[in-house]
């Protein structure tokens, strides 16, 4: 009979299951933030363009909050391609790790009624912070419970280590800048978000997530 806590390449699956599910909400709440001009408050084309101009900054949390979900979609599809099977404890850790991803939403939206503030931009550093460390740990579990993949090779390893970490600095580089402006501090986060997007993977991530 099989325990719960043994591992197993069916407790993965379901783990990957339940995954894309929750990207998908994600992404549909954060843009649902985004609301159409009240028709009543528009009767001309100059006050449609002030009330759209006054999107600004849910376009932006939004654009910035589109690249995490897509960076962290990308490195939890290229853990999942690299590992091989999953236990409870590490279902565990995916779990609180999609919980960050749910919670995104909210710290989108207050980053957007509050973008001049200081503590809107920490809220919204502590979700990403949170993301990755969540990240970190499932990656750490599996490695060291012998859960990989064959093939899966040392330099792979410390490339998924060091792709999580290295933007973990960055994001706290960014979170401390808004000690100086926040709006300085989101713009360089996005910034961040755009050249990890768009950054060169090691050929087997390649070959995981494209």
């Amino acid at each position: 009979m099989k325990r719960p806590l043994e591992p197993s390449a069916e407790g993965r699956g379901r783990v990957v299951g339940i995954t894309d599910g929750v990207f998908a909400i994600a992404l549909t709440l954060i843009v649902l933030e985004i609301r159409v001009p009240a028709h009543e408050t528009v009767h001309s084309e100059r006050e449609l363009i002030t009330a759209i101009t006054a999107l600004a900054p849910r376009f932006l949390t939004y654009a910035l909050s589109f690249l995490t979900l897509t960076i962290f979609w990308f490195g939890q599809q290229a853990q999942h391609g690299l590992i091989a099977k999953s236990d409870r404890r590490l279902a565990t850790l995916n779990l609180c790790f999609l919980g960050f991803i749910a919670l995104l939403p909210f710290s989108t939206d207050l980053l957007a009624d509050f973008l001049e503030f200081r503590t809107a931009v920490l809220a919204y550093w502590f979700n990403l912070l949170m993301l990755g460390l969540t990240l970190l740990a499932s990656w750490r579990y599996a490695d060291k419970n012998g859960f990989l993949a064959e093939g899966v090779d040392a330099e792979t390893t410390r490339t998924v280590y060091l792709r999580i970490i290295k933007a973990q600095i960055l994001w706290a580089v960014g979170a401390a800048l808004c000690l100086i402006s926040p709006l300085l501090s989101v713009g360089f986060i996005l910034v961040v978000q755009l050249i990890y997007a768009a950054a060169p993977r090691a050929p087997l991530l390649r070959k995981v997530i494209g």
